[in-house]
């Protein structure tokens, strides 16, 4: 009975989370905003929620000593796909980033072999996708810099809300757009290498971090190794109890300390 309730707790979880058919299918006609609190919310929620269910589940099978066994089993997980979801987001940011510097240079040499700025960047959009959605609005007659810009909104995609700027410029004025596409793929070309750097230069001390978070493991290794139990104890008895909720929080914590610093200085 307890393991059916269990059960039932985890699946209401999930559907809580993950909102009726009906919301999902407006979801899916319904066009993404360039920014959605609620959804970012709804997002990082999800994991977290479901340690909880996990948890309770817990509660309801073994008592405190179940939900100490559930944590100290989820926490860890939920850990890991927290900070992979952080990985995948800077990985498509990278991306995002090249993409953009790549885009902006190929505009920039258009430009400089005599395109006009609207043929130059029908011509671009064909090698990057980042410019197709600008090309579809400035072939009905839209304004191209509006749709830049929100584009630029989005992760690593700074530089076309910097191109968005210069393009409502040279609009306005009459100004040249080539100095300033030169200019602006120069300062990305050379963020892009300073973006590299720090990169390399962090792939060490995350990797020591994520080894720091897996030395308990070899440490209940090397307690059978001396001829002890510490698997019981840390099950069994309520100090053990607390001191294993304890040391997954801390490691968790350390996991996530040490990915905030990184971010901090790939910032």
């Amino acid at each position: 009975m307890r393991l059916l309730a269990a059960a039932a707790l985890l699946v209401a979880a999930l559907v809580l989370v993950a909102g009726s058919p009906a919301a999902r299918l407006r979801n899916l006609t319904r066009p993404a905003p360039a920014t959605a609190p609620r959804t970012r919310w709804a997002s990082r929620m999800l994991v977290p929620g479901l340690l909880v269910a996990v948890v309770s589940g817990g509660v309801l099978v073994g008592g405190g000593a179940g939900a100490v066994l559930a944590y100290a089993l989820g926490a860890p997980v939920v850990t890991g796909v927290l900070v992979w979801r952080r990985h995948a987001g800077r990985a498509d940011a990278t991306r995002t980033a090249v993409a953009v510097d790549e885009a902006c240079r190929q505009l920039a040499g258009l430009l400089r072999l005599g395109h006009v700025p609207s043929a130059a960047l029908r011509v671009a959009a064909a090698d990057s996708p980042l410019l197709a959605e600008v090309v579809a609005v400035q072939q009905v007659g839209g304004e191209v810099a509006p749709v830049l810009g929100r584009l630029g909104s989005r992760p690593g995609a700074s530089g076309l809300a910097e191109l968005a700027a210069a393009w409502r410029v040279a609009e306005r004025t009459g100004a040249s757009l080539g100095a300033t596409l030169d200019a602006l793929s120069e300062r990305l070309a050379a963020a892009g290498a300073v973006r590299d750097v720090v990169s390399a230069e962090l792939a060490a001390p995350r990797a020591t971090g994520r080894l720091l978070a897996a030395l308990p493991v070899a440490g209940l290794l090397l307690g059978y190794g001396l001829g002890g139990d510490p698997v019981a104890f840390l099950t069994s008895s309520p100090v053990g109890q607390a001191c294993l909720a304890v040391g997954v929080t801390l490691g968790c914590a350390g996991v996530f300390w040490t990915e905030r610093i990184a971010d901090d200085g790939d910032g």
